[in-house]
């Protein structure tokens, strides 16, 4: 039946050959048949025989009651640690011996403010340089600790420098 010849169930009588070619109302169009509940009709006897059927169609199963694989791991997820932590007791160690480092420069050269200012200055490239070479080779927490401990000293010595200048007396030369 094509889409001209349909017409609405319960309308106009039908012509004497639609009705013999059809008996009573015909599907709507694009329709199979009355829908069907259930699972599909089982389909071994009419699978190809190169393919083999599914473990649905071969138990009888509706497809839509399996679930899908449970996916195991073996082994665990593997875990990425940084090597050598920067911890707070490191840090705190490396604090300690920066200030007393700095503070020992201080006491040794304190003639008066240039002195005190240039052995502030040598002073902290000197920790600056075994903070870079904890960094590397040694304890990093220790490391933190002496750069942030010399880096406050010479902040120190940078502002008396300032505070001086502002007197109209340059330290450094």
């Amino acid at each position: 039946m094509s889409e001209s010849q349909w017409k609405e169930p319960g309308g106009p009588a039908v012509s004497q050959a639609q009705a013999t070619a059809a008996p009573g109302p015909g599907p709507w169009p694009g329709a199979i048949g009355p829908p069907v509940v259930g699972p599909p009709p089982r389909l071994s006897a009419q699978m190809p025989a190169s393919r083999p059927p599914t473990p649905a169609a071969t138990m009888g199963t509706w497809q839509g009651a399996l679930r899908p694989p449970v996916f195991r791991v073996s082994q665990p997820r593997p875990t990425y640690r940084e090597p050598l932590p920067v911890r707070g007791q490191s840090v705190a160690i490396g604090g300690a011996a920066g200030a007393a480092w700095m503070l020992l420069f201080g006491l040794i050269f304190n003639g008066s403010a240039r002195s005190y200012v240039w052995a502030s200055l040598i002073a902290g490239l000197v920790g600056w340089g075994a903070a870079a070479v904890l960094a590397r080779f040694g304890d990093r927490g220790v490391a933190v600790g002496v750069a942030a401990s010399t880096g406050v000293a010479v902040a120190i010595a940078g502002i008396l420098v300032a505070y001086r200048l502002a007197g109209g007396d340059w330290l450094l030369w």
